[in-house]
């Protein structure tokens, strides 16, 4: 980058990078907190809270001082159309109060975005996730080890016996009825690609980002998630192809996509076909761990406000019907349709999941031609983290709230920033800065 270009973003100071991590804490955190302990009054849920104001405040105040004028002109239509529609549905709305506060988280999370969008470059918003995420990642690690080594320990804040029975979720993320392994698995997979763009992209030491990539890759194989695996055939083959794209001629381009296209659509009906195998062989259930009774239940809701939706309320609340006691199964309750897709037709119906497939693709597209057309491998990481929650939605509703929508926005948003805010073009192709990542000490430890 130029110096011309870096006078254009002002460099964040320490106090904005502070209420950056605090940001991705508090969204984190409140992503298991969003249930049954949400809605229940306590000590946890209140520090979450005064944590959640202190924020948003923070944020909007920071976001003001910033150009925020430019990227409030960089939110999408679709974007703009989504938010208004989820506020407008509490006109029509089965639980109007729930919409509506539904609608100020939402619009806390939007803030937060923009703030980061706004306040941050592409490199600074990178290092402020690799950091937060390489804190996950080894907490989480640690935690799997001690809990084995120690299977009848007892934590003060939950049972834990072993990690993959599930100990290790509810000691780091709470609540066991809504978070998974596959919520583990998904920031591991975000961890995956955050640090190995990371290490890419770094002039110096690569030694931390090669440990945390090694740690984030174990604990992704560890958590045994189907849907993180799917997921991460996903990011590779979207990885081969912008690489293999970039440099090329249109007509080259062009082909390449038909083909990634064309293996892709034959991934997925082999799977549909073989499923019973393919599952059986990750050690799943056909039915992927019910996901299609869930689906079932909730299609049979939609078909009864299939235009209008029942209301925004994004985390379904319990108590609320007509989610309360929709899904129980083995005697445990389920507050979510575990797909994002079906999940926005359920609360704004079909224009509203028309408007998001709109913004998806948007974003999907833009990410993809910032990813593939600029030679820094920098901008690989707006696209594949998108891939990852793409493909996440297929299976979790995680993809409407917190830090996952927080994800969404920032893209939207932060990819039609100008020419002048990106960093030069490489000299080096994305693949070569990629193979420094093999250069470094510890992966010439680990390969012998």
């Amino acid at each position: 980058m130029t110096k011309a270009k870096k006078n254009k973003l002002k460099k964040a100071g320490p106090l904005a990078r502070a209420l950056a991590y605090l940001a991705l804490v508090v969204l984190i955190s409140g992503d298991s907190l969003f249930g049954e302990d949400y809605i229940r009054p306590n000590f946890v849920w209140g520090l979450w809270l005064l944590g959640a104001i202190a924020t948003v405040v923070g944020c909007t105040y920071f976001l003001i001082k910033a150009d925020w004028k430019r990227v409030i002109r960089q939110m999408p239509v679709e974007l703009n159309l989504l938010l208004a529609l989820m506020i407008a549905s509490s006109t029509w709305s089965v639980y109007p109060l729930q919409t509506v506060s539904s609608f100020v988280i939402q619009m806390g999370v939007t803030v937060i975005a923009l703030f980061f969008a706004a306040t941050f470059s592409w490199r600074q918003i990178l290092v402020i996730f690799a950091n937060t995420i390489r804190g996950i990642v080894f907490g989480m690690l640690a935690i799997a080890v001690f809990s084995t080594i120690f299977p009848n320990a007892r934590y003060a804040f939950a049972e834990s016996e072993n990690y993959l029975d599930g100990g290790l979720i509810r000691l780091m993320l709470g609540n066991p009825n809504l978070v998974s392994n596959n919520y583990v698995a998904a920031w591991a997979l975000i961890g995956v690609i955050t640090f190995a763009i990371e290490a890419a992209i770094k002039k110096k030491t690569r030694t931390l980002s090669i440990i945390s990539l090694v740690a984030a890759v174990i604990l992704v194989f560890v958590s045994k998630s189907a849907g993180m695996i799917f997921a991460s055939v996903a990011v590779l083959l979207a990885a081969i192809v912008s690489l293999a794209a970039e440099g090329k001629d249109k007509a080259t381009r062009h082909r390449y996509y038909h083909i990634a296209w064309s293996i892709a659509g034959i991934g997925v009906f082999l799977v549909l076909v073989f499923r019973r195998q393919v599952f059986e062989f990750l050690g799943k259930s056909p039915d992927m761990t019910h996901r299609t009774d869930i689906w079932e239940s909730v299609a049979s809701l939609i078909e009864q406000r299939s235009l209008e939706g029942w209301g925004f309320i994004g985390a379904w609340v319990p108590g609320v019907k007509p989610y309360e006691g929709l899904i129980v199964i083995n005697g445990e309750k389920y507050y979510q349709a575990h797909n994002a897709y079906l999940d926005i037709w359920l609360q704004l119906g079909a224009v509203g999941l028309i408007l998001f497939g709109i913004l998806l693709t948007r974003v999907f597209v833009k990410t993809w031609r910032l990813g593939v057309h600029h030679s820094n491998a920098l901008y690989l990481w707006p696209l594949l983290i998108l891939m990852t929650q793409l493909v996440r939605g297929i299976t979790e509703s995680r993809f409407l709230i917190g830090s996952a929508m927080m994800l969404l926005i920032l893209f939207a948003v932060k990819s039609y920033d100008p020419e002048k805010l990106l960093e030069e073009n490489s000299k080096k192709p994305k693949r070569k800065q990629l193979e420094q990542i093999g250069r470094g000490p510890i992966t010439r430890l680990i390969r012998r």
